[in-house]
């Protein structure tokens, strides 16, 4: 599956590095903005509108029943019956523009996540350095050593072969984008680290890693770690970051929402979706 989210990861980033290049909240709210508008054109041209208007008007029906025949028993329960099944024909009806807006959303909030969702390490402040290997057997790691472009290796390796996992702390003391150098016995594997106030939008990866759907998808921005190195993941602990909507912060997702909604409210109407 990691060819899978290696592509999606593709997809998603043309459109959100062209937005985020913009600033990184303009960048959010006009990814928000057709984010709702999008949602919204897929209702509109892929949802079977008859089924959804029937949907609504047997869910709207079984409401007015159930107020109307309250002291009925026997009618009462016919009638929410009449709802929970109004509601499944509602979802039924709305599962073909979701199937059409799922892919491309999941690869767009992905790459969000990697501009809006870490923030670079603060110069000199420390962060954590993990490295895990394949199959939690530590390996050739036991003898791993790290080494930092710019970057100061504080500690020396904490290993905890329970885990599978060697740790490291770092200090970047100068901004920018730098090199961490992980030497497996004359063998390397390099990982980005970015530190201090870029003053733009920045793509961040948390983790690089050798395989798995998830963190390659949400998590990284770097080509895989090669097959016949030993180590599954290389992860820095980035800070988590919120997003500023004037005096609000909270994190990127639920502003997307609230913005994606708003728009797509908005342009309902104009597109006369049936939702």
């Amino acid at each position: 599956m990691t060819w899978l989210a290696l592509a999606l990861r593709t997809v998603g980033g043309w459109p959100v590095a062209g937005l985020m290049a913009l600033g990184p909240t303009i960048g959010l709210v006009l990814v928000s903005i057709l984010t709702g508008i999008g949602v919204m054109a897929a209702f509109r041209y892929t949802a079977n509108r008859r089924a959804l208007r029937a949907a609504k008007d047997s869910i709207g029906a079984a409401l007015l029943g159930i107020v109307v025949f309250r002291h009925d028993t026997r009618v009462m329960f016919a009638e929410e019956w009449r709802l929970v099944c109004g509601a499944l024909a509602y979802m039924v009806a709305g599962l073909k523009p979701l199937a059409v807006v799922i892919v491309p959303m999941v690869a767009i909030f992905a790459q969000i996540e990697l501009y809006a969702g870490y923030a670079p390490l603060p110069a000199g402040e420390s962060a954590l350095v993990t490295v895990e290997a394949p199959g939690g057997e530590l390996g050739v790691l036991s003898g791993a050593a790290l080494t930092g472009n710019a970057l100061v290796v504080e500690t020396p390796a904490l290993r905890i072969p329970a885990q599978g996992q060697v740790c490291w702390r770092i200090r970047g003391d100068r901004p920018g984008e730098h090199s961490l150098v992980l030497d497996l016995g004359g063998r390397t594997v390099e990982k980005t680290v970015a530190v201090g106030d870029f003053g733009r939008a920045v793509r961040l990866s948390p983790h690089r890693v050798r395989s798995g759907f998830y963190q390659t998808l949400f998590g990284s921005a770097e080509p895989p770690i090669p097959g016949e190195v030993a180590v599954q993941s290389i992860s820095v602990e980035y800070p988590h970051a919120a997003v500023k909507l004037g005096p609000v912060s909270m994190h990127w997702i639920w502003a997307t929402l609230i913005i994606a909604t708003i728009a797509a409210l908005i342009v309902k109407p104009i597109l006369k979706v049936e939702i």
